[in-house]
């Protein structure tokens, strides 16, 4: 008589269970199939403004509309032009200094072009910073019209990568604005010369903006022994500075924006931005990687169409049942070009940024545990439970960041609106370490849709979607908690 009862109690418990299983509207032949497009050899790579690109612009904006998305208040369809200016490297450049020479492509790289041949003094303005309320005037006494400028590089705040792409613009400006010709700056990051080369040497893009041909020249010079400095810290030694510019052109990307109104009276005024790029690096020489004339194509299956795929099943989830707040769901381009696309809507907002509550990017480098994600801003907001959850549901346990000295928070498009004041982290694919089985396929061209394990994108892409419900559907006011309180507005 024992066992039959609790034989039935058994049963009763087993069925509660299963009826509490949670319904996502979308499976993983689904999913395989998004992936198979977005990463397939057909798209060459998605990169900014490619042909490729516009197709997976094409194809995500036409699943949305079919989900029931909405393009944005006042916009037709989902599509956020941006207009850029794709430079290629210059064609020479080279820096001498008596019997020193710098040449592109070794231990000089030019950032900022412009066709330029001067032989005048260099003078050192240590970080070349101005600041009168925190008394900091760097160029103090120091005459640098018609000069160039030697600066160390990065800002008051430090040489970190962020930092230092910070404080770019502003150091041009202030050089500039006291007549320089050129501003040069001594390559100090921990991030290596190799990776900024590869970066920053290679054709690139940026937003077009009004003619900068009045601009000065810009870049930096690796330190060697002898020391740049050394040679050029109170001497004001001649030097003689000779660059031919690159050809340029203007090209026009896409963003996807669309947007699922939410169903609480009150709370649907406030967004829930969810967030991924879809671009990747190209083929052959643009990809940054090796190839064969067999397999040129960086498809990006990791990189990040699994992201593109997440956000797809998440923007399909909601919009089929809408949680209480909104959520505005945005497809990025450009990030591989440094995060322009994210930067651009951070800029020119479809929604005031003011509506915007959190932001929960999704966006890796690939994964090497099918039992974990990663939460890069893990400990930042008051989310963490949230996020946690959604991956329990269905069998993945949350890790924070894998590699804290990589500045991964950085690197991704949560820290463009991070940086407007908007609660932002990212969640990734699971890695426990960034080891070899990262590396073999991270901007590589064997990072192809036929290498993943499908089983593991479907839980990815619950654990993304259920994220998103719960935050959206959040009692009380999302946050920034600790030491992320420095990007509240």
């Amino acid at each position: 008589m024992k066992k039959s009862c609790i034989a039935f109690l058994l049963m009763v418990c087993t069925a509660q269970v299963f009826s509490q299983e949670i319904k996502f509207n979308f499976t993983k032949p689904e999913l395989e199939a998004h992936l198979m497009y977005i990463a397939s050899d057909e798209l060459a790579g998605r990169r900014t403004a490619s042909a490729g690109e516009r197709l997976a612009a094409e194809y995500i904006a036409l699943h949305l509309e079919n989900y029931g998305v909405k393009p944005a208040p006042g916009e037709a369809d989902f599509f956020q032009k941006i207009p850029f200016t794709n430079f290629l490297p210059p064609k020479t450049a080279k820096l001498t200094i008596g019997n020193t020479n710098f040449k592109i492509g070794d231990n000089l790289l030019i950032i900022n072009e412009k066709n330029i041949d001067t032989k005048t003094e260099i003078v050192f303005a240590g970080s070349g910073w101005v600041d009168e309320a925190l008394g900091i005037d760097d160029y103090k006494g120091l005459d640098v019209k018609g000069k160039i400028v030697l600066t160390i590089i990065g800002s008051p705040d430090g040489n970190s990568p962020n930092a230092v792409f910070q404080s770019m613009a502003q150091k041009q400006k202030f050089a500039a604005d006291r007549g320089a010709v050129a501003l040069l700056e001594a390559y100090r990051m921990a991030l290596p010369w190799q990776i900024a080369q590869s970066f920053f040497g290679k054709e690139r893009m940026e937003i077009a903006t009004p003619d900068s041909s009045g601009t000065l020249l810009y870049g930096w010079v690796r330190e060697e022994n002898p020391g740049i400095m050394t040679m050029v810290n109170g001497i004001n030694p001649i030097a003689h500075l000779q660059v031919e510019r690159g050809d340029s052109k203007s090209l026009d990307a896409l963003n996807i924006v669309g947007v699922i109104e939410g169903t609480d009276e009150l709370l649907k005024n406030e967004f829930v931005l969810l967030s991924a790029h879809y671009d990747h690096v190209g083929v052959g020489k643009q990809g940054g990687g090796a190839y064969t004339a067999q397999d040129s194509i960086f498809n990006g299956a990791r990189d990040n169409g699994i992201g593109t795929v997440a956000l797809m099943a998440a923007a399909k989830d909601l919009a089929a049942n809408p949680p209480k707040r909104s959520v505005l769901v945005l497809a990025c381009t450009a990030e591989e070009m440094g995060l322009l696309g994210s930067q651009w809507y951070a800029d020119h907002p479809m929604i005031p940024l003011d509506k915007m509550v959190f932001n929960l990017n999704t966006d890796g480098a690939g994964y090497n545990s099918t039992k974990h994600f990663n939460l890069i801003g893990m400990g930042m907001t008051n989310t963490d439970a949230e996020l946690k959850k959604a991956g329990q549901q269905v069998g993945l346990t949350m890790l924070g960041d894998p590699a804290p000295e990589q500045n991964l928070y950085e690197r991704s498009d949560n820290i463009s609106f991070a940086r407007k004041g908007i609660p932002a982290v990212d969640m990734a694919p699971g890695i426990t370490e960034m080891n070899e089985e990262i590396y073999k396929n991270y901007h590589q061209v064997t990072d192809n849709p036929g290498t993943i394990d499908y089983d593991y994108l479907l839980k990815f892409c619950q654990a993304y979607t259920l994220a998103a419900r719960l935050i959206a559907d959040k009692t009380g006011k999302i946050e920034w908690i600790g030491e992320a309180k420095i990007f509240e507005k």
